[in-house]
């Protein structure tokens, strides 16, 4: 077994020990893993832009980028409801998600998700629950996307709701995903 190799050097009556560059040598490329590692996820840009922003907007802006079928309120359809659909015996908020709602058969139950956000949702019928076209519409009046669903039979169902940034071209967009689960129970 090799030792290391350590050079001795007598200063003043003191003995002082050196190591060899066997222990700097790693460390500096454990140093510079770390910095390539820390930089990972940055985006630089050059000449004159735009100051890039770390939140969504409440609204979207113009020129915002959105998928096919998709509208620029967040809503995954732009269809129009004339007259108003009828008055929903169950209104399901972002704020009533992780919580059971309680609902009767033939029950209408109406999910609003605010816009912002590009949402989607169920697109057939979920367990005891009948979906109703059109499904994710926008209201302008109210601001939100709607959902709405027939209670069919007893039990329970759950509905699953995905909300993405809308980001418009050219900018940095935030990097996340809402869950918005909830679940009904149909007596």
């Amino acid at each position: 077994m090799r030792r290391p190799h350590t050079v001795r050097y007598k200063i003043n009556s003191r003995v002082i020990r050196r190591q060899s560059l066997s222990f700097i040598v790693p460390l500096a490329l454990l140093l510079a893993l770390v910095f390539t590692l820390a930089a990972c996820g940055t985006n630089t840009t050059t000449g004159a832009g735009s100051t890039p922003t770390s939140a969504p907007t409440s609204a979207p802006t113009r020129g915002a980028t959105t998928a096919p079928g998709k509208t620029a309120n967040g809503c995954p359809t732009s269809a129009v409801v004339n007259p108003p659909q009828k008055t929903p015996n169950v209104t399901l908020h972002m704020g009533n998600s992780n919580s059971t709602a309680i609902a009767h058969t033939g029950d209408l139950i109406e999910v609003q998700l605010p816009f912002g956000h590009q949402w989607s949702g169920p697109t057939t019928s979920q367990g005891t629950l009948e979906l109703q076209s059109p499904s994710g519409y926008a209201s302008s009046t109210l601001k939100v996307c709607i959902w709405q669903f027939i209670a069919q039979g007893t039990g329970a169902s759950k509905l699953s709701f995905t909300g993405r940034p809308i980001c418009a071209a050219g900018q940095l967009c935030p990097q996340y995903i809402l869950n918005v689960p909830f679940t009904i129970e149909v007596k």
